[in-house]
């Protein structure tokens, strides 16, 4: 009986390769890799204007559908976000045309200067108290996350929930650098606020612009 191969050691392109080839072992590997990243992504960016599972599995069909328009020269993982990007957008702006959903107003920053704001609050102390706090702290959050508009909302999910450079949620959203850092700053600074009942707890910590 011939064993299958194990591929799970393979390389991005080798898979890519394979799956432009139709092996869809190789698609189904592929997409393992980023599925916690992207559905928290997808997730986060929709909010409760459409079901995050059905758009996360639209999003990984289109990517499937089109995966031989993916160009070996960008990496995978900044075509497949700029891909779930689009697609969320489309999905929201749906929503508001229908009269589901209401896109909050862009604010323009006073300029698109680098910025370096980081979070000061203390580390938080073992226990109990601390933990509920934390938790507390994370169901706020992603409440006001939805509140974000949709264009700093997409750089925050991308650069706290995915540890993403600024310069690819350059090329992913197709913006400049500093915008992209000064849309990060103006979401954090609003996060800040509504969340500063939670200020010198340590509940907060981790939550950064740079």
């Amino acid at each position: 009986m011939r064993m299958s191969e194990d591929i799970s050691g393979l390389d991005e392109p080798e898979l890519v390769r394979r799956g432009h080839a139709g092996d869809r072992k190789a698609l189904e590997e592929l997409f393992k890799r980023y599925e916690r990243g992207l559905f928290s992504f997808v997730s986060r960016f929709v909010g409760g204007a459409a079901d995050p599972a059905d758009v996360y599995q639209d999003i990984v069909l289109r990517a499937i559908e089109n995966i031989h328009r993916y160009n070996p020269g960008l990496s995978f993982r900044t075509w497949l976000f700029t891909l779930a990007a689009n697609y969320c957008k489309n999905v929201l702006r749906s929503r508001e045309q229908r009269g589901k959903f209401r896109m909050p107003s862009m604010k323009r920053s006073r300029n698109d200067a680098e910025i370096d704001v980081l979070e000061t609050a203390p580390d938080p102390a073992p226990g109990p108290d601390r933990a509920a706090e934390g938790s507390e702290f994370l169901r706020a959050l992603e409440r006001e996350l939805g509140n974000l508009p949709p264009a700093q909302r997409e750089v925050f999910v991308l650069r706290q929930y995915n540890d993403v450079p600024f310069k690819e949620i350059s090329s992913i959203l197709k913006i400049p650098e500093a915008t992209a850092r000064s849309r990060m700053y103006l979401a954090v600074e609003y996060l800040r606020v509504r969340l500063r009942a939670f200020a010198g707890t340590g509940a907060g910590r981790g939550t950064e612009a740079t």
